[in-house]
């Protein structure tokens, strides 16, 4: 795999070093993935980072190749590519950085604590006949003063960061994505999920995720989703009472066995799982086609024995944006703002 190093003591003009990362962004490569295991995936076919190269201090340039179509991510019924994909592939730069240049090892556990991407060019992710070269500007900020390359971290155990990326497509910038994650080794990941888990949670049942099929299509399956497909997650929530105007509420489905959503094996319910439901649930309220941003916040695990809440109620301002929670027996998993393009 590529990996170009550019200069990294200041350059005059400042223009001198803008050129360097031109030419660096031109110098990705496309041809192959980069390690499945250096971004947490099982199958190959779930990578989509190709190559990368350090522009700076704690600046990096990824490639990323997104496919034209995927059993999770099919082009919005707008012709750009899936809103999730771009989040999956921010949440893959984030863990490959950390690894490859941050020295946490493999085998460590990441943490996200939140997630946001704003699109602000659909028109440059639009699919065509290929699949799409997509480069990520990253800046990395760590908090606990971890600088890339410089060996001996002073937490091994653990290290806090926050990703923040621009993202292109030949040249043009489309969209903005951030991400904070921390990231813990294995006896403390145990003992953070034995504390945080609720007294009387059974293991994990088949009968807890069936759910309830649909009544009818949701907005998302009518767009594209089709029923029985996999990639629909919300079902009716429990009960008949009459919500307020604008408010939405359903039960989130979690198949454990599901190809995607659990590609490997997970303890709790999977983040991805969460933002998806977001975007359902913001579109089902609005009646919308696409989102344009979403913000999310994580605050604890979801257990997989126990029930999911989703909730979304649209802001006064009338102007398509949504706040979104998930929660599980009284505790607020995670919460988001959304607003539909």
């Amino acid at each position: 795999m590529l990996q170009t190093v550019l200069p990294l003591e200041p350059l005059e003009p400042l223009e001198s070093l803008e050129s360097l990362v031109r030419e660096a962004k031109d110098g990705l490569s496309f041809d192959r993935t980069i390690s499945r295991r250096l971004v947490h995936r099982a199958s190959v076919t779930e990578v989509f980072l190709t190559d990368a190269a350090v522009a700076g201090a704690d600046r990096f340039l990824i490639g990323a190749q997104l496919p034209r179509n995927h059993a999770l991510y099919r082009p919005e019924e707008t012709g750009q590519c899936d809103f999730m994909l771009l989040v999956e592939t921010v949440r893959q730069a984030g863990i490959y950085l950390s690894h490859r240049h941050y020295d946490v090892p493999l085998g460590h556990h990441f943490i996200f604590k939140a997630l946001s991407l704003h699109i602000s060019d659909p028109a440059a992710l639009r699919v065509g006949a290929g699949p799409l070269a997509v480069v990520l500007d990253v800046n990395v900020a760590t908090p606990g003063g971890r600088t890339a390359g410089i060996p001996g971290a002073r937490n091994p155990r653990r290290f806090d960061a926050r990703f923040d990326m621009v993202i292109e497509v030949g040249g043009r910038e489309c969209a903005r994505a951030s991400a904070g994650v921390t990231v813990i080794d294995g006896v403390r990941y145990a003992r953070l999920r034995q504390r945080g888990r609720t007294e009387g949670t059974v293991p994990a049942r088949p009968s807890a995720y069936e759910g309830t099929a649909p009544a009818r299509p949701s907005a998302y399956e009518r767009k594209g989703g089709a029923p029985g497909d996999g990639r629909g997650v919300l079902r009716p929530a429990p009960g008949t009472a009459i919500r307020p105007a604008g408010t939405g509420e359903w039960r989130l489905h979690v198949d454990p066995t599901h190809p995607g959503y659990f590609e490997h094996p997970s303890d709790h319910v999977p983040g991805m799982l969460l933002l998806e439901a977001f975007r359902q649930a913001a579109l089902e309220l609005c009646g919308g086609t696409v989102l344009a941003s979403l913000e999310a916040e994580f605050a604890v695990f979801g257990e997989l024995g126990e029930a999911v809440t989703v909730q979304a109620a649209a802001t006064t301002a009338g102007d398509g944006r949504m706040r979104l929670s998930a929660t599980q027996g009284g505790r607020v998993l995670a919460t988001a703002g959304a607003r539909r393009a």
